[in-house]
């Protein structure tokens, strides 16, 4: 079945990548919209993440997306996170109509792929090919050919300086000289 599953997502994924779509470089100072992809081990940690996102960037609007197998019961499903259960998902591995849809209808200047897990079924890469973003950015991601940047990082780097490094990159890029 992952099989199956894998040749699906695999196919959504490479269609994403075939299709003709420019890249934006955001201007952090112009409070951009950010979608961020966390892993089911991250998601714990999305506090401290969100601390350090909204300490060295001004947000517009911010979304946390993240896969996992069922929302713990201490979490609501709104604000911040758009989280994907593994019922949202049918038999080959697709997004459900109404799920796709919502992540579809997800406009952001900025996605960033924090997701550190092995992805054996293209999960994380089919999710992010479905944010409709100006910009993707992802820290060693196997798949790279889906982002505008790929950032090399150690596996044992903190999410706090993963953003980090992408901020002090983004302030060179666009050439913002007061950096945080």
């Amino acid at each position: 079945m992952k099989a199956v599953v894998r040749f699906f997502r695999h196919r959504a994924v490479n269609g994403y990548i075939n299709r003709k779509r420019s890249c934006v470089l955001p201007d952090i100072s112009q409070y951009p919209t950010v979608a961020i992809v966390i892993d089911r081990e991250q998601f714990g940690r999305r506090k401290d993440i969100e601390r350090t996102l909204t300490n060295m960037f001004l947000l517009k609007r911010y979304m946390f997306v993240v896969c996992v197998d069922t929302i713990p019961g201490d979490v609501w499903q709104g604000g911040h996170d758009f989280i994907i259960e593994k019922k949202d998902f049918n038999c080959c591995g697709l997004l459900k109509k109404e799920k796709k849809d919502a992540l579809v209808r997800m406009q952001c200047d900025m996605l960033v792929d924090l997701s550190k897990m092995p992805d054996d079924i293209m999960t994380n890469n089919y999710v992010v090919s479905l944010v409709n973003s100006t910009f993707t950015v992802t820290f060693g991601n196997n798949y790279q050919s889906l982002y505008d940047m790929v950032i090399d990082s150690r596996k044992d780097d903190s999410e706090s300086n993963q953003i980090g490094v992408l901020y002090k990159y983004l302030s060179m890029l666009i050439g913002k000289k007061d950096e945080k």
